[in-house]
């Protein structure tokens, strides 16, 4: 069975219960209520047309049929007495429909009923005679006689009956409307269900931007839809995370294998020239340095990887990474993900050591530095040297010699009401310069791992193109961020959200 006919079947099914007990009950308090009406035409005072029973009964001819006849007149009492001879009598009324078969005085005595002295009535009581019921009463007379006066309850019985039949029809009749109308006002109430397993076979098929639609929210079909579009939003989501990090993943393995390719085909090279005795004696140093050069680049192309790796391990944690060091033995920050180390440092120190080598680095190029005495912050003091370095280095690469760069820091204390700062961020790294700046499509990608701008490339300064990808890895993995906004001709300038000590790493 469907939903909707459970439901129907349900509703129709409580209903013709309550209509069974109120007919029941119904007919119960008519009976009742006739059956008072009986007993109290019994017991009053004056019964068969008027007449005092002791009048009735009284004297000679009290017994003589045709008094009685004249008392019991054009009603349905039924009256019979027994002399103390044994003679009996019996009158029945005009409106009665027959006289019983048997005599009700025998029936009473022999059931033991009626039982009454010779001062009052007996109380009401029901006898049966062939097969009909009647509601009597009874007396003994002073002289041995006994009468007793008997109403049918016939009538009662088929008024009830008739009743019951009238509520059978009515609540037969009522049970078919109500059929109806809750088929329909159930069609209509589940027909938001109806709508969402259409659009859970609609995703189900691989259309995954249904959603069902909105009702009320107050109603619980409406709370189920906003629910489950949530839910489809989320899965939805995850599907398209899950898509991009799969496309992500290949384009890091076809960019990764394309950098790698390079070095190791210069190394190739070299290699089968010096091994075939096909290179002079003098080339041999260039071939054997050209050699380390490119073995060099590819170590250090390769602890980048590794260290990217492990940077998306802190910012989603997973089995403990088993790499400890490149194989060019290039220093790098190594930790599982499960347990990384979390010590308050200094960063206005760490940026000061990299302003240091900046202007080592190129001593002609103006450098401005605004930094605090102290600037507290909570992470890996490597990675976080890695990050400036890089940020300096960035800057240094890419814009001519000349060009000036401005580093500002600045801490947020925990009280800082500022609303243009992030809540629970405790440190704010700008690296500016006055370079040529980039286009709006190149700055949208200067975080993408291998990614170079065609100028750097066609200019030789490209570098591997993931310096600034560890800058954003190691951001996230601190808890913070890093935004870049760059005019072409103006300059760029990187800004760096770290949390403060309080903040939790890597959330």
């Amino acid at each position: 069975m469907t939903l909707r006919l459970k439901l129907m079947a349900g509703l129709v099914a409580l209903c013709a219960l309550g209509l069974a007990t109120a007919s029941a009950a119904s007919a119960l308090a008519l009976r009742s209520y006739l059956n008072d009406r009986v007993d109290q035409q019994l017991t009053r005072r004056e019964l068969l047309g008027g007449m005092p029973l002791a009048s009735l009964v009284a004297g000679a001819g009290a017994l003589r049929p045709g008094r009685l006849e004249r008392a019991a007149g054009p009603t349905d009492y039924v009256v019979e007495v027994r002399r103390a001879d044994g003679r009996m009598l019996r009158v029945t009324g005009s409106a009665s429909a027959a006289s019983p078969t048997t005599w009700l005085l025998d029936a009473a005595a022999s059931a033991g009923q009626g039982r009454a002295g010779t001062s009052s009535l007996s109380s009401p009581f029901t006898v049966t005679a062939g097969g009909d019921r009647y509601r009597a009463v009874q007396r003994t007379l002073p002289e041995g006689s006994r009468v007793l006066v008997a109403l049918p309850l016939r009538p009662i019985t088929e008024t009830v009956r008739r009743l019951v039949r009238v509520e059978a029809a009515v609540g037969a009749a009522v049970l078919v409307i109500m059929a109806v109308l809750a088929w329909f006002w159930l069609s209509r109430g589940l027909r938001p269900l109806r709508q969402m397993i259409g659009t859970a076979s609609a995703i189900a098929a691989g259309d995954l931007d249904r959603r069902a639609p909105a009702g009320q929210a107050r109603s619980e079909t409406g709370q189920l839809a906003a629910a489950l579009n949530a839910m489809l939003g989320q899965i939805q989501t995850a599907f398209a995370d899950r898509i991009a990090s799969q496309e992500q993943e290949r384009r890091f393995a076809a960019d990764a294998a394309h950098e790698l390719r390079t070095p190791l085909t210069s190394i190739r090279g070299y290699a089968d020239l010096l091994r075939s005795g096909m290179a002079p004696p003098a080339d041999a140093d260039t071939a054997l340095r050209r050699i380390q050069e490119e073995a060099v680049r590819m170590g250090t192309l390769v602890d980048d990887l590794l260290y990217l790796a492990h940077l998306d391990e802190l910012a989603h944690p997973s089995e403990p990474d088993p790499s400890e060091s490149g194989p060019s033995g290039r220093s790098a920050p190594r930790r599982t993900a499960s347990s990384p180390p979390r010590t308050e440092l200094d960063l206005a120190a760490v940026v000061r050591d990299a302003v240091a080598d900046l202007r080592a680095a190129a001593p002609d190029r103006p450098v401005h530095a605004d930094l605090p005495t102290t600037c507290p912050v909570l992470g890996d003091a490597d990675a976080l040297r890695q990050l400036v370095g890089n940020l300096l280095t960035n800057a240094r690469v890419h814009t001519p010699p000349d060009t000036p760069v401005e580093i500002r820091l600045r801490s947020i204390p925990p009280a800082a009401t500022d609303t243009a700062t992030p809540a629970g961020l405790g440190a704010v790294l700008d690296v500016v310069d006055r370079g040529p700046g980039m286009a709006a499509e190149v700055a949208e990608h200067v975080f993408d791992r291998f990614y170079r701008a065609p100028d750097s490339r066609a200019s030789g300064r490209g570098g591997s193109g993931l310096g600034l990808s560890i800058v954003a890895a190691t951001a996230r993995a601190h808890g913070g961020l890093v935004e870049v906004t760059s005019i072409v001709g103006t300059g760029t300038a990187f800004r760096v959200l770290l949390p403060g000590p309080g903040a939790a790493f890597g959330s």
